[in-house]
């Protein structure tokens, strides 16, 4: 690690594919495989690791990396340089991939193969004459690749000047395209090309990819932009259901579940996705999917990790907003995730929910000068519980001092008063507590006080016979 930092020295940032796209730092990774990795905003310049091919801690990381990390393909790698680190955060996801690092191509100088997902998608077929003559160039249809295929990265250098010309483009016109191509994935925006069909100039947008020919070199492939998505056609070898077709237009994901027949007699339960730049179909094995239990830091459920498998949108609350994770003050958020075939990550969508919801709480408080302090009465606050707090939640804290006397209460900011409440938690409650439940009890207990702020009327009577405490409905 350098003690300084050069605006021109590059460092290594990551971030899990399809896990939200939260950039962090690379600090080291451990013999096991595991990353260390912290938030930019907290990041010191001791933090950083430097990307020098000559320096021990970053091919040693690689390599590392290469060795024992489980799924090596679900980690991105960019090198960026100091300069523009106040920057990245902000970058979209095209422009981010110019500066994106392969760890074989990096220890090996581009000779060694990496891994990466196969794209192949059916073609369907073009609603104008233009569009009909330019599918004599793209792909034939065919079946997903059940496994992982080894490749080189492409040396772009190897793209014959006849391909640029048959495509009326220039290098410079894919200056800023070619780094994801060369990985073999398609541009990550729509070019003006002008395609050359027997002697005649077709002007169209399209997406564009990289094929290797068996003599070395690099063929361009196009994904003409269709007028809209046609849904009435075969797709990979079955006619999609009502229902999908209709999910498809609403949300541009069908869903759930479809069985596809690539190959005649092969099934291959798939989620469909339209390519909104193309207007065409694409779709990724189901089996290939791996949702993270963790999503921008909320702990997922097995029932919604499935169900984000099987294609469905789930609700997911209270994540953290991408530019706040791991800082002092994180902004919350609720939305619907939908995985995106077409994209190769999750969708977020917020219809009908309040978006304002958490951030309303935060600047009551906050307008109240409310300051949420890390020791109540005594009593040191988890992160969770000063979260919570923060967000005008309730939570249970035990073994308060006033007074020279302990209490354990019930605690929740009160935004009329601007001052925190403190509840009497109900007798049976309190016993379970004191005799130390397991956490996941106490987390059912302090969600269920979260949920009924104000105890019932069964409660009520059951703390009127029970006078020997008197710290019920205490205001500080």
């Amino acid at each position: 690690m350098a003690e300084t930092l050069n605006p021109k020295d590059k460092v290594l940032l990551m971030r899990e594919e399809g896990e939200g796209s939260n950039l962090k730092v690379v600090q080291g990774i451990s013999n096991k495989g595991k990353i260390k990795a912290i938030d930019p905003l907290k990041a010191k310049q001791t933090d950083f690791l430097i990307i020098d091919k000559h320096a021990d801690p970053i091919e040693n990381f690689f390599k590392n990396f290469v060795n024992q990390a489980k799924n090596p393909s679900h980690t991105g790698f960019f090198a960026i340089s100091v300069e523009l680190l106040d920057k990245v955060i902000k970058m979209s996801d095209a422009e981010l991939e110019n500066y994106r690092v392969n760890p074989k191509d990096f220890l090996k100088e581009g000779k060694e193969e990496s891994t990466k997902e196969s794209q192949n998608q059916t073609q369907t077929q073009t609603t104008t004459s233009t569009e009909e003559k330019s599918a004599e160039l793209e792909p034939k249809t065919e079946a997903p690749d059940e496994t992982r295929r080894e490749f080189t990265q492409f040396d772009t250098t190897r793209i014959p000047e006849s391909e640029y010309q048959k495509f009326g483009i220039t290098p410079e016109d894919l200056e800023k395209e070619l780094n994801a191509m060369s990985y073999g994935f398609k541009s990550p925006h729509l070019i003006d090309i002008n395609l050359n069909i027997d002697g005649e100039r077709y002007p169209m947008q399209a997406r564009l990819s990289l094929e290797e020919q068996p003599d070395g070199n690099l063929k361009i492939i196009s994904y003409p932009r269709l007028n809209q998505v046609d849904l009435d056609k075969p797709f990979q070898g079955v006619i999609l259901p009502d229902d999908v077709k209709e999910n498809l237009l609403a949300t541009g994901n069908g869903g759930r579940v479809v069985e596809l027949e690539p190959k005649p007699g092969e099934k291959v339960p798939s989620l469909v996705s339209i390519d909104q730049l193309t207007n065409r179909l694409e779709a990724v094995p189901a089996d290939k999917l791996n949702v993270s239990q963790n999503l921008k830091g909320v702990e997922l459920t097995g029932e919604q990790q499935q169900s984000i498998k099987e294609g469905k949108k789930v609700l997911v609350e209270k994540m953290t907003t991408r530019y706040t994770m791991g800082t002092d003050n994180p902004r919350y958020i609720d939305a619907y995730v939908q995985f995106n075939a077409a994209k190769g990550r999750y969708d977020f969508t917020y219809d009908g929910l309040d978006r304002n919801r958490y951030n309303r709480r935060q600047t009551q408080i906050q307008n109240n000068n409310i300051r949420i302090p890390k020791v109540l009465l005594g009593v040191p606050l988890t992160q969770q519980q000063q979260d919570k707090l923060r967000n005008n939640e309730r939570v249970i804290v035990m073994g308060m001092v006033k007074n020279g006397r302990k209490f354990d209460s019930s605690v929740k900011v009160d935004l009329k008063e601007g001052k925190f409440e403190f509840k009497k938690i109900n007798p049976e409650t309190l016993e379970l507590l004191r005799k130390g439940p397991k956490t996941q009890s106490k987390k059912k207990v302090e969600k269920k006080t979260q949920e009924n702020p104000t105890d019932n009327q069964q409660d009520k009577k059951k703390l009127q016979t029970n006078n020997t405490t008197k710290s019920a409905g205490v205001r500080m």
